[in-house]
């Protein structure tokens, strides 16, 4: 397991929401670019860039500033945020992104971007996006109603994603605690899996590694790391 900054952009900023609320957003100093290659200088391993204005609008509104990210560092970046077509994915990749994180469109209408799930086999990840176990779609804007186990089993089934992202946005922002519970259920499926949602200090990653699950291989952290709470080096230094 390891730890993944999360920089998120809204308006070319880098902000952190809570609970998915973009009226309760706090902005930093940094911008989005400064931001990521500090956590790259601070020991990160991955980072997770995120689209806000594009998880609202459906467009790629802050590509350039996720492309300038991506090859200003060395070292993988996954990319999420209004991502619903096949043009956009393959854009993301051309530019150099390890990874995209795919919403919506995986429940909203699959079939329009199977021929990228086929074509980059292995670097689509589903992010799941958890409301009290509903999954949340359109930048958390609405819920919808399907079998959470039984839907996770048909993205990997019929479609061959392997990697999911759990967020659970009761606890985004909110730095309360991981979903403990939440995590030791899903790690019980033949996925692998990437925590999001509620890290507020080192007790809470000394407790998912206690969870000792081979499949949890990262827990995405965004408030902690940009308000002190979490020493990114010391993390890592329990984690290696």
């Amino acid at each position: 397991m390891f730890i993944i900054p999360a920089v998120d952009i809204l308006g070319s900023k880098c902000v952190r929401l809570t609970m998915g609320d973009y009226g309760l957003k706090k902005e930093y100093e940094l911008s989005p670019l400064e931001s990521a290659v500090n956590w790259q200088e601070m020991g990160a391993k991955r980072l997770h860039l995120v689209d806000l204005d594009g998880a609202k609008s459906g467009n790629p509104d802050n590509f350039g500033v996720i492309r300038d990210i991506i090859k200003s560092v060395k070292i993988p970046v996954e990319v999420g945020g209004g991502i619903r077509d096949n043009k956009t994915i393959e854009s993301y990749f051309d530019t150099g992104a390890s990874y995209v994180v795919l919403g919506s469109i995986l429940f909203k209408d699959i079939g329009s971007v199977s021929p990228s799930l086929l074509k980059y086999r292995g670097r689509i990840i589903a992010g799941m996006d958890m409301y009290d176990e509903k999954i949340a779609i359109s930048g958390w804007r609405e819920l919808i109603d399907m079998p959470l186990i039984e839907t996770i089993g048909g993205l990997k089934d019929n479609y061959g994603i392997e990697t999911f992202i759990f967020t659970d946005i009761k606890k985004d922002g909110m730095l309360s605690g991981v979903n403990l519970e939440l995590i030791s259920r899903l790690a019980k499926l033949n996925i692998s899996l990437i925590a999001s949602g509620g890290v507020s200090a080192l007790d809470d990653i000394i407790k998912l590694k206690e969870l000792n699950l081979s499949n949890l291989k990262g827990v995405i952290v965004g408030k902690a790391l940009y308000d002190g709470r979490l020493d990114l080096k010391k993390a890592n230094a329990l984690l290696s």
